[in-house]
């Protein structure tokens, strides 16, 4: 039962649709007069005069006509004229100007934002090393090579020899001897 409503439903629907597109090309004007007026000959001319509709195309008016139906005038597409087109051609040129400038803008921006924040890095970096803390105690800066060495660089820094550094920070004999070698001072075993 669903099958045959389906079926019946469908074949409704592509009739509603020709119909619909037969209204379509007749309300366009693409079926001559002849096929539109079944009672007129295709050879005969034709009852009224023609009458022009401006920018429209030439309508003529035949008795029995669809019933003194109006159709809307067909649109022709004409050609753009040089100045139109060059008009056009402006707009386009000074809209894609416009987005690429507003894009050249944000960039911009945000590159001053970068460079605000490196400026402000580089003036804590100065502030940092200039304060009177750093200058009084040299020794106490590091290259931070790794934060384990650290104290046996200070040890090292300050005169301590190799084998004084590897029993107070738990190195072995050979890290402390590279340690000091790394401060400057001469590796000393404690053998003496």
């Amino acid at each position: 039962m669903t099958a045959t409503l389906l079926a019946a439903a469908g074949v409704l629907l592509a009739l509603a649709a020709a119909f619909g597109a037969w209204w379509y090309v007749r309300a366009r004007g693409l079926v001559p007069t002849a096929a539109r007026s079944p009672g007129a000959a295709a050879s005969s001319p034709p009852a009224a005069t023609a009458a022009r509709e401006p920018d429209g195309p030439v309508r003529q008016n035949v008795e029995g006509d669809d019933d003194g139906f109006d159709y809307a005038p067909e649109l022709r597409p004409r050609p753009p004229s040089a100045g139109e087109e060059a008009a056009f051609r402006n707009a386009f040129d000074w809209q894609h100007m416009r987005r690429e400038l507003e894009r050249l803008h944000a960039r911009c921006d945000a590159q001053d934002r970068v460079i605000a924040g490196l400026r402000a890095e580089v003036e804590d970096l100065r502030d940092r090393l200039a304060s009177p803390a750093s200058a009084a105690a040299p020794a106490a800066v590091s290259t931070s090579i790794s934060p384990e060495y650290d104290a046996p660089l200070v040890y090292a820094r300050q005169g301590l020899d190799a084998a004084a550094i590897a029993e107070r920070c738990g190195i072995t004999l050979a890290e402390a001897q590279l340690v000091c070698a790394m401060a400057g001072a001469r590796p000393q075993t404690g053998k003496g």
